[in-house]
């Protein structure tokens, strides 16, 4: 996800709190699934709840870093603090809508801090998810 065009001595955009992404579609494949859950060591069968970080990557974190109005130096990022909040399990083979949402833009003693909510709505529009992330981007010199 290298460095984004913003970055440089720009201070995070507070401007763009409460922009949402458009939405992108995510199957829970079950290849993918199978793939995870070796990674991580899962053997109980079932979609793994972690496995809520695949779609909240690809939907939200890396279209939201890349985003050049932000002015996120991703160089400069560190991973503060994950949380998810489970309506139901993913199901393999089924399609999630995956929204996100920068909740909060902030600053404090230089750093920068970016919240990042994700929905993960099933067919019927459902929430199934929903993943928070906050990434710290440390202070610039």
């Amino acid at each position: 996800m290298g460095r984004s065009a913003g970055g440089g001595g720009v201070p995070l955009n507070p401007a763009l709190e409460g922009k949402t992404y458009p939405p992108l579609r995510f199957l829970v494949d079950a290849e993918r699934v199978r793939r995870f859950a070796a990674a991580i060591g899962a053997d109980e069968g079932g979609v793994p709840p972690t496995f809520a970080t695949a779609p909240e990557i690809e939907a939200g974190l890396a279209r939201v870093v890349a985003d050049p109005e932000l002015g996120l130096d991703f160089a400069r990022v560190v991973h503060g603090e994950q949380a998810y909040e489970w309506r139901r399990p993913l199901r393999v083979g089924e399609t999630l809508e995956v929204r996100s949402t920068i909740e909060s833009v902030r600053t404090k003693g230089g750093h920068g801090f970016l919240t990042i909510r994700t929905e993960m709505l099933d067919g019927d529009g459902v929430t199934v998810v929903v993943a928070r992330s906050t990434l710290v981007e440390r202070a610039r010199d």
